[in-house]
């Protein structure tokens, strides 16, 4: 490869004081690269196409692809398939400060914190029938892509990514289904399934 081929090359050869990271920087920003741009992508793809086979089956199969083939539907699609079935389930963060939760729960300084997205996905509070897949709801809002400081760099790419897939997929399969039932792997972190099996 070239010095100059691709991010991670780039940052592999910065030979700028001023820029250069270190081996642990490095290897967790790989880490990073390779989780947020390929298994979230991959999980989110299969985790999609899963809810969208079950409740679209073949008899609603005419009402999904005229989602997909308008530019405002197919995006409320992909909204909702972020929101409803999306690939992290769990992030950790550290707590800067002392604080106390809801039922005086206290969480110190230091303290790790398991933030549950897929809980705050289904929320009643927030989503009216959360657990019903409905892309042309109103409470649109999810936190599959994080929020503030830690909100997904790629997420206009990760939406664009879901959205040409799904319009491409049903397209040009427009009788595809679920050949078998799939299973999840089992990974605490990502939410995906270790193979979906299809037929058209």
């Amino acid at each position: 490869h070239k010095k100059d081929d691709g991010l991670i090359a780039q940052l592999l050869h910065d030979d700028s004081h001023a820029t250069a990271l270190s081996d642990d920087e490095l290897i967790s920003n790989t880490i990073l690269l390779l989780n947020a741009g390929h298994e979230a992508t991959v999980h989110q793809l299969g985790n999609a196409v899963y809810t969208l086979l079950l409740t679209y089956p073949l008899s609603r199969r005419n009402e999904l692809i005229s989602l997909l083939a308008n530019d405002r539907t197919a995006n409320a699609v992909v909204t909702e398939c972020l929101r409803f079935c999306a690939p992290l389930h769990l992030f950790t963060r550290f707590a800067q400060s002392d604080i106390t939760l809801e039922a005086n729960v206290k969480v110190h300084r230091g303290e790790q914190i398991g933030l549950l997205l897929a809980a705050a996905n289904r929320c009643p509070a927030k989503f009216r029938n959360p657990n019903t897949f409905d892309p042309m709801r109103e409470d649109t809002a999810h936190l599959s892509l994080g929020a503030g400081l830690h909100f997904c760099l790629g997420a206009q790419l990760a939406r664009l990514e879901l959205l040409v897939a799904l319009q491409v997929l049903f397209d040009r399969l427009p009788g595809l289904e679920l050949a078998s039932k799939p299973q999840y792997q089992d990974a605490w972190h990502f939410h995906g399934l270790v193979e979906l099996p299809l037929r058209w």
